[in-house]
């Protein structure tokens, strides 16, 4: 059997449902949960890599995360930058009204970060807003057309570039996954969406061939620990 399943699984997770399908208290363990896999499964250390390499000389950058969930990357990349003496400013949008809530009181310790409830797919910015503009764990919930949509928008209020990180399609990580989930969670949220999230993820190949159709020509993709999918991109 191939490591890879052949298609992308179809089926909806909680995430993409209206806030009525769970309770508040669910979401924000959820969200707790989504926090420690970034922490702890890489996503952190990957957009800290490739975003550090972009930002390289700068004194000061904008950014943009789209899907922000609870902040959290956002705040890994403020405290990188204090760090470094570079200031830091960054919108975090998510389309859930109850997720920016959670977002808002997590962040309070963070002035340089900004968050406002707006849909990815329909960024409410003018063009090239924003020096870098970012997407994390966001892609799988899309069909390919609303992907190259997403990098669409991404590309157009981005001024120097862009990166897209997310799950890479693999049956070793759908089953490390449901494994997790069942050891170290109870919430129903994270045991259905997990696991289906990495079925639900892109190859190398098939995120390639979308970021071409949304005309994106100066990016590589590269693979990170713990299946993790990087697009990134410059710009002119």
């Amino acid at each position: 059997m191939s490591l890879t399943p052949e298609k992308r699984a179809s089926g909806h997770e909680f995430l993409d449902l209206p806030p009525e399908a769970y309770r508040c208290t669910e979401l924000e363990e959820s969200l707790g949960d989504i926090r420690l896999v970034n922490r702890y499964l890489g996503d952190r250390r990957a957009l800290l890599k490739h975003l550090a390499a972009k930002v390289d000389g700068s004194a000061s950058f904008t950014a943009l995360d789209i899907a922000t969930g609870s902040a959290d990357l956002p705040m890994a990349i403020v405290d990188w930058a204090r760090r470094a003496g570079i200031h830091a400013t960054i919108t975090g949008i998510d389309i859930n009204e109850q997720t920016i809530q959670v977002a808002r009181k997590r962040a309070v310790g963070h002035p340089e970060i900004k968050l406002q409830v707006a849909d990815g797919l329909r960024l409410p910015f003018a063009d090239k807003s924003f020096d870098f503009v970012l997407c994390s764990k966001t892609m799988h919930h899309f069909s390919n057309e609303d992907v190259v949509r997403l990098i669409q928008e991404m590309l157009r209020v981005a001024k120097r570039g862009f990166i897209l990180m997310d799950l890479r399609r693999s049956w070793i990580a759908y089953r490390l996954i449901y494994l997790l989930t069942r050891i170290f969670t109870r919430n129903r949220l994270t045991r259905h969406d997990g696991p289906l999230s990495v079925l639900r993820a892109f190859t190398a190949g098939e995120l390639a061939a979308l970021a071409s159709s949304a005309g994106a020509t100066d990016f590589t993709i590269s693979r990170e620990p713990f299946w993790l999918l990087v697009l990134s991109g410059d710009l002119p």
